[in-house]
C-alpha cells in the first residue's frame, strides 16, 4: 500500500509543480554560475500562446523544454517573467530576437523533474490576465518564457476597452524574380530549370498568385512575369531549342494565370525587370537605360487597368532632388508616387500613415520597416504563434503613438526577401483577429497619398540616409555599367541588322539584356558574369568577321580584283557592305562591291572591276560595315602592285612601225642607187623560166 501511495505521489508531483506559483522576484543564474554548477543547456519551444486577454481572462502558454546537453536534468523550472514594455516598434523587434533570461516578478512557473539528455518534455504556464500590464486598456504585455540559461521573449495582447481609432492594414505582396543569373544566362537545360523553379506549378510565385488579392492586399508586379516571352530563334541547336521551348511554355502558362487572377486597381506595376529607378536618377546613362523599362511598365499598367505611376526605389530615397529625378523617369504630367520606408524620414515621434506626402509635395506610400521585416523573415520554420504575437505588439506600439487618429499601416517585405507564402498568408489571416486592426483599402491609400495635403513629412537627406544605413547595398547599375549597357544596346541593333534571323533574334535577346537594369542585382556578386555573357551574345566582334589581306599583283589596264571575307560566327550574316579605299589614284575601282551574305563559319570571295592608271604600289583599305554604317571588321589592307600594260604596248607597236618604215625607206633608196650605176644583164635561162 505504501508503495502504491509513493508511486501516485511521484506521478502527481510534476502536475502540482506546474501549477504552483511562488511569489516574489526571481533572477536567472549567471552564465559563470551555471557553468560552475555543471548545468546543461536547454531549449524552449512555444507551441501555443493565448493571443489576447481581456478583463477576467487567463493567458495560457504551452510548449516543450528540450535538454540539448549530454546529461539528464533532474529538475528544471520554466518561468514566465514580465518586462516593462517600450513604446517603439524597433524595441519590439529587438526584444523578440533576444534569448537571454531576465530578472523580475514571477507570474507562473512549471518545474519539470526529469528531462533526459536529448529529449523534450511538455510544459504549461497559466497566467492571470489581471497580472499582465495592469492599468493598460490596450497594448501588449512583454513576457519572457525562460529557464536558467535560455529564454523565448514574446508578448500577450491586452484589450480591456475600446478607446482608439482602429489601424487600417494594407499588405504588399512583391511578385519579383530572384537574383538568379541562370534565368537570363546561356540557353539550355539549366536556364529552363531555373524558370521552372521560379514560376512553375510548385513555385513560390504560383503560390502567391493562386487566389486573387484581398481588398487590403496590393501586388507589386514585375512585368516580366506577365509579358508573353518571345519565340526562341529557329537556329538554336536541338538541345537548346528544346530547353527554350520548355522555358517559353512554363513562362507563358504562369503569365496567363497571373493575368487571369490579378485585380487591376490593386496591382502596382513596376518598371519591366523591376528596374532600379533610384539608379536611373543618378546619371544620364542610367536614365537612358531605365527610362524604357519605366515606359514598358506604364504601358502594361494601362492595358491591365492597373497602377503604373508608383516608383519603388531600392534606396528608398524620397528627397526633393531625388523626386525630381523620378518625375523625369515617369511619363505623364502627374508626379509619381514613391514607395518608401518610415526610416527615410526625419524622426518625429510617431510613424507616418501609409499614404501621405513629403514637405516637397511628393506623394509617398510609407511602409512600416519593422513590421515589414517581420514579414520578410517568415519562412517555413517560423513559429506562427510567436509571429502573431510580435504583430500584436508591433501594431499596439503604432496604435499607442496616436490612438485617436485614423491611420493606415502599410506592410511590404523588402524586395530582397522571400517570405514563405503559407506563413505570410497565415499572418494576414491572424491579423483579422486583432481587435484594433481592420482591413485597409489599396485604392483609398493611393488616393490619400495623391490628394491628402493635411500632413507632410520631411525626408532625410542623402547623407543622413547613408549614416543611418537605410540605403542598403550599393547599386549595381552605376554610371560605368550604364554606359556599357548603352554600348551593348547599340551593338545589339547593329548585330541584328546583319543577321539573317535578326527580326526573330532581336525581340528574343533584347529583354534579356535589359534585365541588367534590375534592382535585384544590388548586393549580388554574379551580375558581372551575366553581363559579360550577354555582351558576348549581342556583340559582333572584329575577330568574328575577318577580311583577308596581303600582297596582290595587278598587271593589266583593267581587270578584276578578289577579296575574301570570313564569317567565324555560328549564324548566317547578310547585308554586309564592303568599302574599298585606294591610298592613291594609280588604281581605280569601276564598280562598288555587291552586298555579301556569308553562311555560318563560312567565307565569301567578292570580285570587283578595277583600272590601272599608273604603275605604283597601292595600299587599299578594306572595310566591312553594317547598313547603319557601323564598321564590323578590324582595318585590313591589300597591297596592290599595279603595272598597267596599255601604254607600253602602244609605244612598242609605234616604235616597231617606225622602225619598219625607216628600214623600208632605206632599202628603197639603196636599191635605186644600185640600178643607175650597173650594166643591164639578162638572167640565164632555166627550166622554170625558159
Amino acid at each position: 500500500m505504501l508503495a502504491i501511495l509513493t508511486i501516485a505521489l511521484l506521478t502527481l508531483l510534476p502536475v502540482a509543480a506546474a501549477t504552483a506559483v511562488p511569489t516574489g522576484p526571481v533572477s536567472p543564474a549567471s552564465p559563470s554560475a551555471r557553468a560552475a554548477k555543471g548545468q546543461t543547456s536547454t531549449k524552449i519551444t512555444v507551441a501555443s500562446i493565448t493571443p489576447m486577454v481581456g478583463t477576467g481572462d487567463e493567458a495560457v502558454v504551452k510548449g516543450e523544454l528540450t535538454n540539448t546537453g549530454d546529461e539528464d536534468l533532474a529538475s528544471t523550472t520554466v518561468s514566465a517573467i514580465p518586462r516593462e514594455p517600450e513604446s517603439s516598434a524597433g524595441a519590439v523587434r529587438e526584444w523578440s530576437e533576444d534569448e537571454d533570461p531576465i530578472s523580475g516578478t514571477l507570474l507562473a512557473e512549471a518545474t519539470l523533474e526529469d528531462v533526459p539528455a536529448g529529449e523534450s518534455v511538455p510544459f504549461t504556464l497559466t497566467v492571470d490576465g489581471a497580472d499582465l500590464a495592469p492599468g493598460v486598456t490596450v497594448g501588449a504585455s512583454w513576457i519572457s518564457i525562460q529557464t536558467h540559461d535560455t529564454a523565448v521573449h514574446t508578448f500577450i495582447g491586452i484589450h480591456r476597452a475600446k478607446e482608439y481609432e482602429p489601424l487600417e492594414v494594407v499588405w504588399g505582396v512583391p511578385l519579383l524574380l530572384p537574383a538568379d543569373t541562370r534565368l537570363f544566362g546561356e540557353a539550355g537545360s539549366s536556364r529552363a530549370d531555373a524558370w521552372e523553379e521560379t514560376v512553375g506549378e510548385d513555385s513560390r510565385i504560383a503560390q502567391l498568385t493562386a487566389e486573387p488579392p484581398a481588398k487590403n492586399e496590393a501586388w507589386l508586379l514585375d512585368p516580366t512575369l506577365v509579358r508573353e516571352p518571345p519565340e526562341p530563334p529557329d537556329d538554336l541547336p536541338t538541345d537548346e531549342a528544346e530547353a527554350a521551348t520548355a522555358e517559353q511554355q512554363v513562362r507563358s502558362e504562369r503569365a496567363e494565370a497571373i493575368r487571369d487572377t490579378l485585380v487591376g486597381k490593386q496591382t502596382i506595376v513596376l518598371p519591366r525587370g523591376d528596374a532600379d529607378t533610384a539608379a536611373g536618377t543618378t546619371s544620364k546613362s542610367a536614365r537612358r537605360v531605365v527610362e524604357p523599362q519605366v515606359d514598358n511598365g506604364a504601358r502594361l499598367a494601362k492595358r491591365l487597368d492597373a497602377v503604373g505611376d508608383v516608383a519603388w526605389p531600392a534606396d528608398e530615397n524620397a528627397t526633393e532632388d531625388r523626386s525630381r529625378g523620378y518625375n523625369r523617369l515617369y511619363p505623364g504630367k502627374a508626379r509619381p508616387t514613391v514607395l518608401t520606408s518610415d526610416t527615410s524620414f526625419q524622426p518625429s515621434g510617431f510613424t507616418p500613415t501609409g499614404g501621405t506626402r513629403t514637405t516637397s509635395d511628393t506623394p509617398v506610400l510609407v511602409r512600416d520597416s519593422d513590421l515589414s521585416q517581420l514579414v520578410g523573415d517568415l519562412d517555413a520554420q517560423t513559429n506562427p504563434s510567436l509571429a502573431r504575437q510580435r504583430l500584436i505588439a508591433g501594431t499596439a506600439a503604432l496604435l499607442g503613438e496616436r490612438p485617436g487618429t485614423p491611420r493606415t499601416v502599410l506592410i511590404v517585405p523588402d524586395r530582397d526577401t522571400t517570405p514563405d507564402p503559407t506563413a505570410y498568408a497565415r499572418l494576414r489571416t491572424q491579423a483579422e483577429e486583432i481587435p484594433w486592426l481592420r482591413s485597409g483599402d489599396v485604392t483609398r491609400m493611393l488616393d490619400s497619398a495623391r490628394t491628402d495635403g493635411q500632413e507632410s513629412w520631411t525626408p532625410r537627406t542623402s547623407s543622413q540616409l547613408a549614416e543611418a544605413d537605410v540605403r542598403g547595398p550599393k547599386q549595381a547599375l552605376d554610371a560605368a555599367r550604364s554606359r556599357r549597357l548603352v554600348r551593348n544596346l547599340e551593338s545589339l541593333v547593329t548585330f541584328a541588322s546583319v543577321r539573317t534571323d535578326g527580326e526573330a533574334w532581336l525581340p528574343w535577346i533584347r529583354p534579356q539584356l535589359m534585365q541588367v537594369t534590375s534592382a535585384r542585382w544590388r548586393g549580388a556578386d554574379d551580375l558581372r558574369e551575366l553581363h559579360n555573357h550577354l555582351t558576348d551574345e549581342v556583340t559582333l566582334t572584329e575577330d568574328e568577321l575577318e577580311v583577308s589581306s596581303g600582297d596582290v599583283n595587278f598587271f593589266a589596264d583593267t581587270g578584276r580584283l578578289q577579296i575574301t571575307v570570313i564569317n567565324k560566327t555560328d549564324v548566317e550574316l547578310t547585308n554586309l557592305q564592303v568599302d574599298l579605299q585606294p591610298a592613291n589614284p594609280s588604281l581605280r575601282f569601276d564598280s562598288p562591291p555587291k552586298t555579301l551574305t556569308i553562311g555560318p563559319n563560312g567565307r565569301q570571295t567578292i570580285t570587283v572591276r578595277a583600272s590601272a592608271l599608273a604603275a605604283a604600289r597601292v595600299p587599299v583599305d578594306v572595310n566591312v560595315y553594317a547598313p547603319d554604317g557601323t564598321d564590323l571588321t578590324a582595318p585590313a589592307t591589300l597591297h596592290v602592285l599595279v603595272r598597267p600594260t596599255g601604254n607600253v604596248v602602244y609605244w612598242i607597236i609605234g616604235g616597231a612601225a617606225a622602225l619598219l618604215l625607216v628600214v623600208g625607206t632605206w632599202r628603197t633608196v639603196r636599191g635605186g642607187r644600185r640600178t643607175k650605176g650597173a650594166p643591164r644583164t639578162e638572167p640565164e635561162p632555166t627550166e622554170e623560166n625558159g
